[in-house]
Formats: structure tokens, C-alpha cells, sequence
């Protein structure tokens, strides 16, 4: 699954993030085309910013993006916008990858790695970077607590489940506030592994993540 509803106004364009330009196309197409493209990977469901389900229809088709099984309007939080893609994936699909098009540069490795925490057993999957900072924890304007850093890592995208998994956790619990699948896993009881990210997994947020990831693919 991939999840496109952003709106992106911090990079001050007047159209959502996925089709904010990225090189000759939109942002949206290199994700796309990296998931299409893994041996891993048999659909695609494409969550799409709200009224532009039909550009990302043709977006998809320009690319040869032969593996998009469905095209789905985004929600207001992206809890809402993963529910809606989840109830278009198959039945009987055995994995649920889900990617965040906001981090177009998706290695392949990344998603070898996840495939292979779930074959261990695990019923979920992150990629995760070290946190280099001195992370706080404050109330109020007061710090409370510092947090061990050496236990810290940044969660990033893909994460991958076990579809059975994933789905009772979207079922079973308030996920209106969820800012990533993984922790609804964990609090339904999931076991989650994490596997090793990827720096080129930079979120776009601004126009100076833009520049960087554009950067990345033209080196």
C-alpha cells in the first residue's frame, strides 16, 4: 500500500505533496515505480490525496506502474487513509507492506530486510535509524525526563505486517491519532521487529528535503 494523501503545505505548493515535482514528475512516481518493481511486491493499492485519485490513475499508467490493483481517496488523518486502503486489499493476501510516498527513495534492500523479519516470525516490521540527539521529554515547558538515547531509534517507512495482523489492529482499537501502523500493532499485542533503515529514507516535509532527495537521484 501506498499512501499519498499528504497535504504537504509546508512545502508551499498549491497542489498536494505526491505531485509536487520531483525531478521531469511528480513525487509520487518514484515510489511507485520502486514498488512496482520489487520481486516482493504483487499490488499496489495507491491511497490518494482527496480528488486526485484520477491523476494518480494516469500517473501510474505513464510510469508502466503494471502491479496498481486500486486507486483510493486519502482520509483526514492517516490512520483513515491506511483504513481505506486496507479494505481494497485482497482477502487473501498473506502481507500488507505500507509505504509512505513522502519518502520516495526506497531502497530494495529495505523491504528484503522486513520480509525477512516477518518470515522469522514476527507479526510486524520497522525500519529504524539511530537517534542522534539528546532526546526530553517535557511538560508544560519543563522537562520531566531525559530519555536513554542508546533505546531510541526513529521509526521510518515501509512497515510490513502479517495482513490478519495488521487488519485486527485497525479493528480493534481508537486509531484516529496513530501516526504509523506499527503501534497499533503493538498495542493490540503484536510483536514488532525492528530491521535497519535507511538514511536515503528521508520524509519530504520541506522544500530543502525536496532539494536533498532530487539530489540523491541525480547523484
Amino acid at each position: 500500500m501506498l499512501v499519498a494523501a499528504g497535504r504537504g503545505e509546508r512545502l508551499g505548493e498549491d497542489r498536494p505533496k505526491a505531485f509536487a515535482r520531483l525531478g521531469d514528475l511528480p513525487l509520487l512516481a518514484e515510489p511507485l515505480r520502486r514498488l512496482d518493481e520489487s520481486e516482493h511486491v504483487d499490488g499496489i493499492v495507491v491511497v490518494a490525496p482527496p480528488d486526485w485519485e484520477e491523476p494518480s490513475i494516469l500517473l501510474a499508467e505513464q510510469i508502466g506502474a503494471s502491479k496498481v490493483s486500486a486507486c483510493v481517496r486519502g482520509g483526514e488523518t492517516r490512520a483513515d487513509s491506511v483504513r481505506a486502503g486496507l479494505a481494497e486489499v485482497p482477502d487473501d493476501a498473506e502481507i500488507v507492506l505500507v509505504h509512505d510516498a513522502a519518502r520516495p527513495v526506497l531502497p530494495a534492500e529495505v523491504i528484503e530486510r522486513l520480509i525477512a523479519a516477518l518470515g522469522e516470525g514476527y507479526d510486524g516490521a520497522v525500519p529504524v535509524v539511530p537517534v542522534s540527539d539528546t532526546v526530553k521529554r517535557a511538560v508544560a515547558g519543563v522537562v520531566v525526563e531525559t530519555l536513554p538515547r542508546h533505546e531510541l531509534v526513529a521509526a521510518q517507512t515501509p512497515q510490513a505486517f502479517v495482513a490478519a495482523v495488521l487488519r485486527a489492529a485497525f479493528s480493534s482499537s481508537d486509531n484516529s491519532l496513530a501516526t504509523d501502523c506499527a503501534s497499533l500493532v503493538e498495542a493490540a499485542g503484536g510483536r514488532v521487529k525492528v530491521v535497519a533503515g535507511d538514511e536515503r529514507l528521508q520524509k519530504v516535509t520541506t522544500r530543502a528535503d525536496l532539494e536533498r532527495v532530487s539530489g540523491w537521484l541525480d547523484g
